[in-house]
């Protein structure tokens, strides 16, 4: 073993004192070959300490006798070769402990991975007790997160690097909208922003079928701080498919058009519920989230585009102030589907969906969700058929996710190809209805009745909303069947839709009363619920 004429315990301890080892002296003099050292002076070659002491030369080791400990010397510190004072190990042991504490869990962790035998799945299944399954709770939720806390600060660079900003979900704020339309829009996102996104901040994405103009664009980034992004759809997307007769089509539009079913004549509303359906979710700008919020326009400056009037300066209001995340709220409750009414539609627009419904349901069984619950939709007095009623789809909250798999995807595409969009005017509403009910379990369903909104002639406002809303509360039954027309001959159910979706206590009836008499005398036969929904 070979040793430099600079004994280890030659170096500068941290502490303030020098040592040298007059052994090792002693020995690297026996043994001056093995070193090459400078035959002249250099500034380097000594100095002297504070107390007089002479720091010897510093010996350079010869790679090539000696090989990789040249190496050694160079990536390892002098002043950790030498012996370690006391106080030194305290030091290291300090950090050590830091180190083991950061990384290993605590002990109260141990627990569940400690002396676990392996046990086949078999046994393990037959024995172990089930672990009850962690049900959300959405009302609980509501109730100890309606204060705002998720919203985001009101320092920047606090919200973006703050552990809630990171972890909020991957959501946006939809609108398929035309230039024409921007004071319609105007009048939407005014009130939303005032409500509720001023606090969350989350992006706008607007869809249209021609690029927006300079002006829409700066109007629309003036109402809000959140991003805003604009895309154009897709040509495949809005035009009339390869497969579709255009003379029947054309056919269709008179005739729907002359027993006055709604936007029953236009080509562009066909297109528009046909985009809402099924290919919303698969545009490139949403492939990036988990969740949307659809938001309409004004109707106000689309009606004045085809001379209806209203009795109304504006048709689309957001009434109430919202003081939770309801993006969060989706996603940490499991809901993979919100509205916020629930009413009739009028048949003569899709009288063949349900038929072409049952046969999907006929073909693909492996689909429908084992805890799917289509009660609520089927009429047992109208030999069990499809009742009409629907989610209003002009306010929906909802998982993209969902609209992705497999199961919608199917039975869009099977409605799709049967032509219902062209030759009937197939609505987005009772599609996203339909599917919802076959793919999704009830209990992630929400009815967001604590939001009050308005869509043209239908209105909900919340009872009770302890001064946050701008609204007379409304009755849970109140749109009912305000979109059918009363020279529809379809039969209406014996409940109103909400109240078959939400079943239970809903449903009960005062004792005496008819629905007959109430008829009779002039009522529309709705009136005799004992919760009044107010």
């Amino acid at each position: 073993m070979f040793k430099s004429s600079r004994s280890l315990t030659d170096l500068h301890n941290p502490f303030g004192q020098f040592q040298r080892s007059p052994a090792v002296a002693q020995t690297a003099s026996e043994m001056p070959s093995q070193f090459e050292t400078s035959s002249s002076p250099s500034p380097r070659s000594s100095s002297s300490s504070g107390d007089g002491l002479q720091i010897p030369s510093v010996e350079q080791w010869n790679p090539k006798t000696h090989g990789s400990r040249s190496k050694w010397r160079q990536i390892w510190p002098a002043a950790t070769r030498g012996p370690i004072s006391r106080r030194q190990l305290a030091t290291y042991i300090v950090l050590a402990l830091i180190i083991i504490v950061w990384i290993v869990p605590l002990p109260a962790t141990w627990g569940p991975h400690k002396f676990r035998l392996a046990v086949p799945s078999s046994l393990h299944a037959a024995h172990s007790p089930k672990k009850p399954r962690n049900v959300p709770n959405p009302s609980k939720w509501l109730k100890e997160r309606s204060d705002d806390q998720d919203a985001l600060s009101s320092s920047w660079m606090f919200s973006r690097l703050s552990q809630r900003h990171r972890s909020r979900p991957k959501a946006a704020l939809i609108s398929l909208v035309r230039n024409s339309e921007l004071p319609g829009l105007v009048q939407s996102m005014t009130e939303l922003e005032y409500h509720w996104n001023h606090k969350y901040q989350y992006p706008w994405i607007f869809f249209n079928d021609e690029p927006f103009s300079d002006m829409f664009k700066a109007a629309t980034q003036n109402l809000t701080s959140a991003d805003c992004f604009y895309e154009v759809v897709p040509k495949e997307h809005w035009s009339v498919p390869e497969w579709i007769d255009e003379g029947r089509f054309m056919n269709s539009l008179e005739y729907l058009g002359a027993i006055g079913v709604g936007k029953g004549w236009m080509i562009s509303y066909r297109h528009m519920c046909r985009w809402n359906s099924g290919f919303f979710y698969k545009h490139p700008r949403l492939l990036e989230y988990d969740w949307y919020w659809r938001v309409e326009p004004d109707v106000r400056s689309y009606q004045l585009r085809f001379a209806v009037t209203t009795n109304s300066n504006h048709q689309v209001h957001f009434f109430c102030d919202i003081k939770y995340d309801v993006f969060r709220f989706m996603q940490e409750n499991n809901i993979k589907y919100g509205f916020n009414m629930n009413i009739l539609d009028d048949a003569r627009s899709f009288p063949s969906l349900w038929s072409r419904t049952r046969s999907f349901m006929s073909s693909h069984p492996e689909l429908i969700h084992p805890d799917a619950n289509l009660d609520w939709l089927l009429d047992p007095h109208n030999s069990g058929d499809y009742n009409n009623c629907q989610f209003f789809s002009n306010f929906e909250v909802g998982s993209l996710n969902f609209f992705r798999e497999e199961a919608n995807e199917k039975y869009f595409n099977w409605l799709d190809r049967g032509g219902g969009f062209f030759y009937e005017r197939f609505g987005d509403a009772p599609i996203h209805t339909l599917s919802v009910a076959m793919f999704v379990p009830k209990e992630e369903i929400w009815f967001f009745r604590d939001i009050g909104y308005q869509h043209d002639i239908n209105r909900q406002c919340p009872p009770d909303s302890q001064g946050l809303c701008m609204c007379e509360p409304t009755s849970i039954d109140e749109n009912f069947y305000k979109l059918v027309p009363l020279e529809s001959p379809q039969k209406k159910p014996d409940d109103t839709c909400i109240r078959q979706f939400l079943g239970g206590d809903w449903l009960k009836k005062k004792e005496g009363w008819s629905q007959e008499v109430e008829q009779a005398f002039g009522g529309d036969g709705y009136n005799g619920y004992e919760l009044s929904g107010l």
